[in-house]
């Protein structure tokens, strides 16, 4: 069961994250961001206070904290892809994204059999596959992105292990933080922006032309509440106790972006991914079994 929520979870993050993509080539990706933590602030709401989760201050500085390093993660990841090949960076951030809360889990006393072991290794790797593309193969790599790619993988790692450390029965409470303080930190930026650099409330110093702009925020708004789902099963995954689990299985957020890729945009995929998305699907597979 929880090898199944890790994974669906992992699924709806790849489409919240395409759906995002497709929103940040018609508005500012400051705006999408925005809109999307706005958005999935709203349900995760409602089940918070559906659920009766309980309010501490645990919960709360924890939220606020998981926030800080999913906001670093996601910085360093496009600092470094601004710098850096996608086909190096990716993989990268991948690699230590998963590794974090697996090396936590095991740490904090989680045992397998030796099948699970086994799968837990071949999901990190096909992590990395899964984060292989087609663009930028022959870049060159710097220092500087590979230090980004690290601190992002770091950041997107520590977030699991953060939320796993939330009480139990704070449920969706700390969630919500994460969220709200998202929207309110994306929200000043842009204020900032707009005062200091005259910059539109859509972002950048134009606004966009008003045909892109409600399709932009229609893929936002899906976004947020596709990840809204994302969190709960990953935060619902992580309350079990099943950290090195939940966390690498969210690694494999790309898995989701790679089959609407593959279904809706016809996009051919790289062989290394074609591997990573078996490899992933069979290691699940040993996981639940091991």
């Amino acid at each position: 069961m929880i090898v199944l929520v890790g994974l669906a979870s992992a699924i709806v993050y790849g489409v919240s994250d395409f759906f995002g993509g497709l929103g940040s080539r018609r508005v500012a990706p400051l705006l999408v961001s925005l809109v999307s933590f706005a958005a999935a602030a709203v349900p995760i709401a409602v089940l918070t206070f559906a659920v009766g989760s309980v309010w501490s201050a645990e919960a709360v500085w924890l939220g606020l904290a998981a926030g800080l390093a999913g906001a670093v993660a996601i910085w360093a990841f496009y600092a470094a892809l601004a710098i850096g090949p996608m086909s190096v960076i990716s993989p990268t951030t991948a690699a230590v994204a998963a590794l974090i809360p697996a090396v936590g889990g095991i740490l904090q006393g989680e045992r397998f059999s030796p099948l699970g072991y086994v799968a837990l290794a071949a999901l990190v790797v096909a992590a990395v596959l899964l984060g292989v593309t087609r663009e930028q193969q022959g870049g060159r790599v710097g220092a500087r992105a590979v230090v980004l790619a690290v601190a992002s993988g770091v950041g997107f790692g520590g977030y699991n292990v953060i939320m796993e450390w939330t009480p139990p029965e704070s449920e969706y409470a700390p969630l919500l933080v994460d969220l709200v303080g998202g929207a309110l930190l994306f929200a000043v930026v842009l204020a900032v922006f707009r005062a200091v650099r005259g910059d539109s409330w859509w972002g950048g110093r134009e606004a966009p032309p008003v045909e892109a702009r409600r399709p932009g925020l229609l893929f936002a708004l899906a976004a947020g509440l596709l990840m809204a789902v994302a969190n709960a099963l990953l935060l619902w995954g992580l309350h079990q106790g099943q950290l090195a689990i939940m966390g690498v299985l969210a690694s494999l957020y790309p898995l989701g972006t790679v089959l609407l890729a593959l279904t809706v945009l016809r996009e051919r995929l790289v062989p290394v991914q074609i591997v990573g998305v078996v490899l992933a699907l069979v290691a699940s597979a040993a996981l639940a079994w091991g």
